[in-house]
C-alpha cells in the first residue's frame, strides 16, 4: 500500500516557487509514485489564492504541478470535526489537522513549525515534519536499501 503523504500550502507554494528545496523534491517524489500527495480542498483554495495574490507568474506552474502530481483532494472536516481539535492547534489550522487525521494519513507535512508541531502530531497520531525532515529521513531510507 502507498504511503499517504498530507502536503500543507506552505509545502506546496515554496514547492512551485523553487525547484531548489525540499518541498519541491517531496513534490517530484510524490509525482513519480513513492507515495500519494494529500491535500484538502481548504489547502488547495489555500495555494491558488495565495500564488494569485502574492506571486501570480507562478499560476500557470502551481496547475502544471497539481497536474502532474495528481494529489488526492480530501473534502474539508465539517467544522464539529475541526473543533475537536482546536484543543492542540490554532483554530485556522485545525480544519488542517482534521482533514489529515480524517484521511488518515501516514504524514503531514509543513513548513509552519510554530503551530503544526510534533506535539500536535502525537495528540492527532500523525507524523510531522518538515519537508527537509523528511528528506533527511527519506535519504537515509534509500541510502539504506541500496
Amino acid at each position: 500500500m502507498t504511503r499517504r503523504i498530507f502536503l500543507d500550502s506552505s509545502v506546496i507554494i515554496a514547492g512551485t516557487v523553487s525547484t531548489l528545496g525540499s518541498a519541491h523534491a517531496v513534490i517530484r517524489m510524490g509525482e513519480i509514485g513513492l507515495f500519494t500527495i494529500v491535500v484538502s480542498t481548504t489547502v488547495l483554495n489555500e495555494c491558488q489564492d495565495n500564488i494569485q495574490r502574492k506571486i501570480p507568474k507562478s499560476m500557470p506552474y502551481f496547475v502544471d504541478i497539481f497536474l502532474s502530481i495528481q494529489p488526492e483532494i480530501l473534502p474539508d472536516p465539517s467544522p464539529e470535526e475541526s473543533l475537536i481539535w482546536e484543543a492542540v492547534i490554532e483554530r485556522k489550522d485545525a480544519p488542517i489537522l482534521a482533514a489529515a487525521v480524517k484521511g488518515k494519513v501516514d504524514r503531514l507535512l509543513s513548513w509552519n513549525t510554530k503551530h503544526f508541531t510534533p506535539e500536535v502530531g502525537k495528540a492527532a497520531g500523525i507524523i510531522i515534519q518538515t519537508p527537509g525532515d523528511f528528506m533527511q529521513e527519506a535519504r537515509k531510507i534509500f541510502t539504506a536499501g541500496l
